[in-house]
Parts: structure tokens; C-alpha cells; sequence
């Protein structure tokens, strides 16, 4: 057990305990957690590190899963009454517990909050970190331009030192998806290829299989499926990882798009297999619309229609806007023009989420 003394060495401990939570290392985290609440309990430090306290420690919950716990914490708190240090972590902070809840307008002011503080940090990671994050919302938002601008921003911070290139490579697999939003493959597939080389360098298994899955994306999406196929097969290999069933989704979409029918049918079989395995409604109703897209013709407008709706009324935004368009061009196509006017209508429509 440490022993904390004086409030320098506390305010140490407290940025050692930070940098082990960015780290994801729960056991370590909670013994320093410890020890820091030993040293307040008995020792005498002025309000200034019990509240440096109270941050970490609600940046403590989130990493152990209990958002609203963590959130609790930091509405103790006034950002008015902080000095700017302080300010540029509590900012931060509250700004990752909306973006947990996909509040991204509301992440984005409170970075824009925490970015006005940050000249008193001298920490370079930190700062890199920020912009890192700012460019997640902007990506959730559609607003490609605005999340490339942060992550060149980030990337020059990273590149000062060369113990932060795996944080790089998360800065060009997230610059990668931006290049498919913006239709720029060639540059999307090497900054993918780069993330996915920077990932097997280090080890980082769960981060390389979302590499793979990007790119078989970024193929289907370029219409080279064929080039996209090994790098799924890959990813649904494994089976636990949280990007198995859209991996699975993508392989069944490619396969149909490569006219590969028979394939197409296992994989569909089984990723609706797995979407009521785990009531995923979300997939459940997206395998359904390729069934109906390459199968059963007759039921597009049935399952169209349900499968708009559950987005719609389960808030899941981007994916009503994504196959509203989708429908809509059909139904224009088969001059269906009042239902077309309707899902148009949908497939504009600025809700986000």
C-alpha cells in the first residue's frame, strides 16, 4: 500500500491512477482507487484534491461500466468553482458520459467547454485525446469535414511521440470511415491497411478484427466485395467479438451483391439466427430487408415499411434515414409516388441519434 502524504504526492498518485484507467487496466485501477481513499480518510488535504478526487473517481465508474453512478459524481461538482485544470477534465468527462449515451450534440459543447481550459494542461496526450473524441461526434453526425479537421489534429500531437502509434492507428481507422463517408477509397484503404498493420504490430487482437471489419467495408461499400470477403470471413471467426453480427450482416450483403446466392443464404441464415439469439431487433429487421431485396421480392413493402417503423420508434435514426432511402427509390422506380413523397420525406429527416 502507498503511502500519501503530502498533497504533491497525492496529486501524483491521482495522475498515475488517470493514465492507468485510459489504460483499461480495472485491477490496477481499483488498487490505486484504494489507496487514494485510504490517504483522504486519513490524512488532512484541502478541497482542491478532494475534488481531483472525485473526478478520477467518477472516470473510475465509467471504466467499470456504472455511467449513471459516474455521472452522480460529477453533478456534485461546480465547473464554475475549478480552476482550469480541473475545468478541462470535468468538461471532458461529463462530455464522454453523453457520448455513452449517444447525446452527441451535447458531447460536442462540452469538448468545445473542456478545449477553452485545456491551455492548462501541459500534457500533449491529453490534448490529442480531445480532439480524438471531438472527431468521434462529428463522425456520428454525418459531419465528415469537421471529425477529418480533429483527427489531423490528433495525429500531429500523437506522431511527437513514438510510445502513442497505436493511439495513431485509432486516429486513421476512424479517418479511414470518414473516407468512405466521402467516397475517397483510395485514401480510406491505406489509412485502413495502416491502422490494421500498426494493430498486428502490437497485438492489439480486438482492435485488428475491427480493422478487418472497416475494410471489408470500406470494398463492399466501393463495389469490390470480392476484395472485402477474406477480411469478413476473418471477423466472424470471432464469434465474441462485439462486431460479429455486423460482420456477419456485411458478408451476407456482399455475398448477394456478388450474385453469390447460395453463400449469401447460410450466412443470412445464421445471422438471423444469432439476431434472436440475442433479441437484436436492430439486425433482426436489416438481415429481413436483404431476404426481401434478393428473395422474396413480394415482401419488400411489408417488411420495408415494419422495419422503418422499428427504427423510427426505437430512435435509431440513421438507420430509418438509411433504408427510407432505399425504399423510396423503389417505390419512385415503381411510381408509387404518394408512399414515395412519405419515406422521401423520412430519408431527410434531420433527427439524429
Amino acid at each position: 500500500m502507498a503511502v500519501i502524504e503530502t498533497t504533491a504526492h497525492f496529486a501524483a498518485h491521482l495522475h498515475t491512477w488517470h493514465k492507468t484507467i485510459k489504460l483499461r487496466d480495472k485491477i490496477q485501477s481499483a488498487k490505486l482507487r484504494d489507496e487514494a481513499y485510504q490517504a483522504l480518510r486519513s490524512g488532512e488535504f484541502p478541497d482542491d484534491i478532494w475534488d481531483r478526487f472525485l473526478l478520477v473517481d467518477a472516470r473510475f465508474d465509467f471504466l467499470m461500466g456504472d455511467i449513471d453512478l459516474c455521472e452522480e459524481k460529477l453533478q456534485r461538482l461546480n465547473p464554475d468553482k475549478m480552476n482550469d485544470y480541473q475545468a478541462f477534465f470535468y468538461y471532458n468527462f461529463m462530455a464522454i458520459v453523453k457520448y455513452s449515451r449517444k447525446e452527441y450534440f451535447a458531447a460536442i459543447d462540452l469538448f468545445e467547454e473542456s478545449e477553452k481550459h485545456m491551455h492548462a494542461v501541459d500534457d500533449e496526450e491529453e490534448h490529442a485525446g480531445l480532439h480524438y473524441n471531438k472527431a468521434m461526434q462529428f463522425y456520428y453526425l454525418d459531419i465528415n469535414a469537421l471529425s477529418s479537421f480533429h483527427l489531423e489534429k490528433a495525429i500531429s500531437l500523437y506522431a511527437k511521440y513514438p510510445q502513442y502509434e497505436s493511439k495513431i492507428a485509432n486516429c486513421k481507422s476512424l479517418q479511414g470511415l470518414n473516407q468512405i463517408d466521402q467516397r475517397e477509397f483510395g485514401k480510406a484503404e491505406e489509412n485502413l491497411l495502416e491502422a490494421l498493420s500498426i494493430a498486428e504490430k502490437y497485438g492489439q487482437k480486438d482492435f485488428a478484427v475491427a480493422c478487418r471489419f472497416n475494410i471489408g467495408l470500406m470494398y463492399h461499400k466501393h463495389g469490390t466485395d470480392d476484395k472485402g470477403i477474406p477480411y469478413l470471413l476473418e471477423v466472424i471467426s470471432h464469434t465474441e467479438h462485439p462486431l460479429y453480427i455486423k460482420a456477419l450482416f456485411t458478408l451476407t450483403r456482399s455475398l448477394y451483391a456478388l450474385g453469390k446466392r447460395d453463400q449469401a443464404k447460410t450466412y443470412y441464415q445464421l445471422g438471423m439466427q444469432v439476431s434472436e439469439e440475442q433479441h437484436n431487433w436492430e439486425y433482426r429487421w436489416q438481415f429481413a430487408i436483404l431476404w426481401a431485396r434478393y428473395v422474396e421480392h413480394e415482401t419488400m413493402d411489408y417488411v420495408y415499411e415494419s422495419a422503418i417503423l422499428y427504427f423510427k420508434e426505437n430512435d435509431l435514426f440513421y438507420l430509418m434515414r438509411l433504408y427510407a432511402r432505399d425504399y423510396s427509390q423503389y417505390l419512385w422506380e415503381n411510381q408509387e409516388i404518394e408512399k414515395f413523397h412519405h419515406y422521401h420525406k423520412l430519408a431527410l429527416s434531420n433527427d439524429f441519434k
